[in-house]
C-alpha cells in the first residue's frame, strides 16, 4: 500500500501537471477528487477570524495597508479601544471608536484579558495619592503585572516621568546558564542575581532571591510595575536636605505653615530606609518635616521606628490636615496596624488605632485556558485570543 506522504506528493504532482497524461478520463476524476479533499483539508485547518475589540498597548501608528513603511492614517495613544476586524498575517485591521480604519502590528495590540487589567490597575489606585514621584534613570521594563517572568508591554526610555503607588516583592526566577553578562544597571530590569562581578549569587543574600517593584502610573496615564532599580524618586530639595542620608521611600504633603515672609509652605510626612538594606517593609522610619517661621526652612521632627506599610493615606480630624499609616502587626501575620494622626499646634497627635486584615490582591482575569498556558501561550497575540504583545526578553542579563 502506498503511504500517506507519497499519495499526497503524487497528487500534488498530478494537480500541477507535471504526469503528462492528460486525456485519461479516470486520472482526471482522480485530480478533481484530490483537489476537492485538499480544498476541505485547508478550510478546516484555518479559522475564520472573529472579529472583536482590542486595546493599544502602547503608543503606535494606524497604517494605510499592512506595511511599515505605508501611509500613517492617524497616531494612537496607549490604551485607545478599537475593534479587530480581521488579521492579516503579523498585522490587525483595526477601527478606532471615531470610524479611523487601517492597520496595526500585532505586536501593539491586547485583547480581552489584556482590556480587563489595564481597567484593574486603574482601579487599584483610585483614591490612593501618590506616594512618591520620580524619573526613571535608565531604559526600565513596563508591564502589567510584577514579575521578570511576564511579558513586556514597552520599553520606557531613560527620564521618563512617573508616580509610584505601591512597593511589591516577588520571588525572583531561577537563573539561567549560559547567560551573557552584562554591566550592572544597564538592563532594563535592573541588575543580575550574579551582580556586577559575574560571580555566582550568594544563596545566603536576600537580595539574590527576591526583586522588588513599584507599582507607578507614568506620564500618559498607564498603570503598570517597573523594576526599582531602574527608579530615582525626585523629592524636593528640602526633603533631601534633611534625609539625604536615607533611601526616600515616599512622602506626602500635611497641611501648610503660613509664614508672613515666604507665604505658605507645606509640611511633609516622610517615610525611609537605610542605604543598602533590606527592612522586609516598605519603610522602617517616618519623619515629620515642618516649616519653621524662625529659621526660615525645613525641620525634622518626630522621628518614629516602624514597619510601615504602604500607602501613606490622607486623613481629617476636626478640620486639621492629618494622615494615616499602616504597619505590620507584631504578632499576627494576616493583620496590620492602621493608625490616625493629626497635626495640630506644629505637633503631631495620635488619633486612633485598629486592626484591619491584609488587603486581599483581586485576581487577574481568567478565561477557559490553564494557568500554565495563561502565562505564557494565551498572554501572547494569536489568531484565537490577541493578549499581550511578543516582546524580545531583556529580563535575564
Amino acid at each position: 500500500m502506498i503511504s500517506n506522504n507519497i499519495a499526497k506528493t503524487i497528487a500534488i504532482i498530478v494537480m500541477l501537471g507535471l504526469i503528462p497524461i492528460a486525456g485519461c478520463q479516470e486520472v482526471k476524476t482522480i485530480k478533481r477528487e484530490m483537489e476537492n479533499k485538499l480544498k476541505q483539508k485547508w478550510t478546516k485547518s484555518k479559522k475564520p477570524f472573529e472579529p472583536r475589540d482590542g486595546i493599544t498597548v502602547r503608543e503606535c501608528n494606524l497604517h494605510q495597508t499592512a506595511n511599515q513603511n505605508s501611509e500613517v492614517v492617524h497616531k494612537l495613544p496607549a490604551e485607545t479601544q478599537i475593534h479587530l476586524v480581521d488579521r492579516i498575517g503579523e498585522w490587525y485591521r483595526a477601527r478606532t471608536r471615531d470610524g479611523r480604519e487601517g492597520y496595526l502590528d500585532h505586536k501593539v495590540v491586547g485583547g480581552e484579558e489584556v482590556i480587563a487589567m489595564t481597567r484593574e490597575l486603574r482601579k487599584s489606585i483610585e483614591g490612593i495619592p501618590p506616594q512618591a514621584e520620580g524619573v526613571t534613570k535608565s531604559k526600565a521594563n513596563f508591564r502589567f503585572e510584577p514579575g521578570r517572568q511576564y511579558p513586556v508591554v514597552e520599553e520606557l526610555p531613560a527620564g521618563k516621568k512617573f508616580e509610584m503607588y505601591e512597593r511589591v516583592v516577588t520571588a525572583r526566577p531561577a537563573q539561567k546558564t549560559g547567560r551573557v553578562h552584562r554591566p550592572q544597571g544597564s538592563h532594563p530590569d535592573g541588575p543580575s542575581p550574579a551582580g556586577s562581578s559575574g560571580a555566582p549569587a550568594d544563596p545566603t543574600d536576600d537580595s539574590s532571591k527576591k526583586d522588588v517593584w513599584y507599582k507607578v502610573k507614568i506620564d500618559d496615564g498607564r498603570v503598570g510595575y517597573v523594576y526599582t532599580h531602574n527608579l530615582r524618586p525626585t523629592p524636593n530639595q528640602e526633603i533631601v536636605r534633611e534625609l539625604g542620608h536615607l533611601r526616600i521611600v515616599a512622602w506626602r504633603p500635611v497641611g501648610a505653615t503660613d509664614d508672613p515672609d515666604t507665604g505658605a509652605q507645606n509640611n511633609y510626612v516622610v517615610a525611609c530606609v537605610p542605604k543598602g538594606k533590606d527592612p522586609g517593609c516598605d519603610y522602617t522610619g517616618l519623619y515629620f518635616l515642618s516649616w519653621s517661621t524662625k529659621a526660615k526652612k525645613m525641620v525634622t521632627g518626630w522621628p518614629q521606628k516602624v514597619s510601615g506599610v504602604l500607602p501613606i493615606t490622607n486623613f481629617q480630624f476636626e478640620g486639621r490636615p492629618g494622615f494615616s499609616m499602616r504597619q505590620l502587626h507584631p504578632n499576627k501575620r494576616d493583620k496590620l496596624i492602621l493608625t490616625h494622626f493629626v497635626h495640630s499646634g506644629g505637633k503631631i497627635r495620635k488619633v486612633s488605632e485598629e486592626e484591619i486584615s491584609i488587603p486581599k490582591k483581586p485576581d487577574p482575569p481568567r478565561d477557559s485556558t490553564d494557568e500554565a498556558s495563561r502565562r505564557t501561550g494565551a498572554m501572547r497575540g494569536s489568531d484565537e485570543n490577541p493578549q499581550l504583545p511578543d516582546r524580545p526578553e531583556h529580563d535575564e542579563e
